[in-house]
């Protein structure tokens, strides 16, 4: 009794264990069902933290990756969102990579985490790399039919391209962005990258004349401060201090970014110095090196994450070969078992084959024997009774079988010496049946009717039988 005991309980174990597995996997689902749904319904962050992590503890395993790639892809996504947005540049990259690793199904999703890892190489001015996350996102929108995010992404990769200098390219994704119009935000962003191309090319009133177009549609003053910090680079690169110096001191007063604050006090410092005013000179240096010093404190958090972008763009997929090792395995084993089943079947195959052809020799040597010792039938035996009396003995299971077809019995006569003597003649039947040589035919045709097969199958149907009787 003690070995059942301890299968049962290992048993009780296992069942506790794998309730406990899915009632976990089932949690982790619930989770990212609710993070999507916020996302998506009412475009807000779910905020329990703690519960994505476990998500991504419970999913983050060969099982989950294999078959939960979506919600642990989620999972990652979200997680990283939060970070970003706690300043956990490097912890958000890693879950980030992760999220892009899982693959998820949907397009958007895909779309989204390129463009996270985008922006954080855009962040730390890296914009070779930055153009290539732009670019993935920008492919994985289109698949998806969205046209809003297919179309801002199109101004992302025009403005990254201008950044490098890749003027044709940056042109010809302007024209197709240009076939968009979709809402103010849109033709604000369309603007101000048409001005961004024609400033990078140092063509300063086409830039002027698309930036100013672009103030036109911003809705909001926070989303100006890029464009009056572009509108004020470009007149100071034209000497032009009078006009750059309005859109310095708005972004003074109303930026809180150090990139844009930089620039602006620069343009501030440049108008004291001008005028020889030391002290506000001075105070401008100072605030400038503070914004400074903000603006690399801020760079440093994306420097080490953008290490681990440029690792993932290397190798996108570390563990693929895990994956086709694992592959490989798999479909060796279906090979082997296929191969096995195969061989199991041929083999059974075999085994029928030479035990009918056992059968066969054993049927014709029991019909040889019965042809030994009657060469031809003997004339009693067209009395049914008589033919049974002399073959019962070698044949009382075939007879048998051929009575269930309730026959008369001249047609079992017929069967028997068709199935003993199968070179006969239709001729040499009839004269021993002494039935006339013009209907046998008839009379053959006939039993096969009875016996519901083709009158050419008969003698086949007759030895089967006996094959069967063995």
């Amino acid at each position: 009794m003690q070995p059942v005991r301890h299968l049962t309980y290992l048993l009780l174990c296992l069942l506790l264990v794998s309730c406990d597995y899915c009632t976990r996997y089932q949690e982790a689902h619930a989770t990212i069902s609710i993070a999507d749904s916020l996302d998506q319904t009412e475009h807000i962050l779910y905020d329990d933290t703690a519960a994505l992590q476990q998500a991504i503890r419970m999913l983050d395993n060969p099982f989950g990756r294999l078959f939960a790639h979506n919600q642990l892809g989620k999972a990652h996504y979200y997680l990283g969102r939060h970070l970003s947005l706690d300043d956990q540049i490097t912890q958000a990259a890693e879950h980030y990579i992760a999220a892009d690793r899982a693959q998820i199904d949907d397009p958007i999703y895909r779309g989204r985490i390129n463009s996270c890892l985008a922006h954080i190489s855009k962040q730390n001015e890296s914009d070779s790399l930055a153009l290539i996350f732009f670019i993935h996102a920008n492919d994985a929108f289109k698949t998806s039919g969205k046209n809003w995010y297919y179309a801002h992404t199109l101004l992302d990769v025009s403005e990254f391209h201008t950044y490098l200098h890749h003027f044709a390219e940056a042109d010809s994704v302007l024209r197709i962005a240009a076939s968009y119009n979709l809402d103010d935000y849109y033709l604000a962003r369309f603007y101000e990258t048409k001005g961004l191309y024609f400033y990078e090319q140092l063509q300063y009133d086409s830039a002027l004349y698309y930036f100013h177009q672009s103030l036109d549609f911003w809705q909001y003053e926070e989303y100006k401060f890029f464009t009056y910090k572009k509108l004020m680079q470009v007149y100071l690169d034209m000497d032009n201090f009078a006009q750059a110096l309005p859109f310095a001191k708005i972004i003074v007063d109303l930026s809180s970014d150090p990139n844009d604050l930089v620039n602006a006090y620069y343009c501030l410092m440049q108008d004291a110095k001008a005028r020889g005013d030391i002290n506000k000179l001075s105070a401008y240096a100072h605030a400038r090196q503070d914004a400074n010093d903000l603006l690399m404190e801020s760079v440093g958090k994306y420097k080490s994450a953008l290490t681990k972008l440029e690792k993932h763009l290397a190798n996108p997929y570390p563990y693929r070969w895990a994956w086709i090792a694992l592959l490989c395995l798999v479909v060796a084993c279906l090979l082997l078992l296929i191969t096995i089943v195969l061989h199991r079947r041929y083999a059974t195959h075999r085994l029928q084959v030479a035990h009918h052809q056992i059968e066969d020799l054993s049927v014709t040597a029991q019909l040889s024997n019965i042809r030994a010792t009657y060469p031809r039938p003997r004339k009693q035996w067209n009395d049914y009774n008589e033919l049974k009396k002399d073959l019962d003995t070698l044949l009382h299971d075939w007879l048998s079988q051929l009575e269930t077809y309730h026959l008369s019995n001249r047609e079992n006569i017929f069967c028997t010496y068709m199935l003993l003597y199968p070179n006969a003649s239709l001729e040499e039947l009839a004269d021993w049946m002494h039935y006339s040589p013009t209907g046998i035919s008839t009379f053959k045709r006939r039993v096969a009717q009875k016996i519901g097969i083709p009158t050419r199958d008969l003698y086949k149907h007759l030895y089967n039988i006996l094959q069967e009787t063995k």
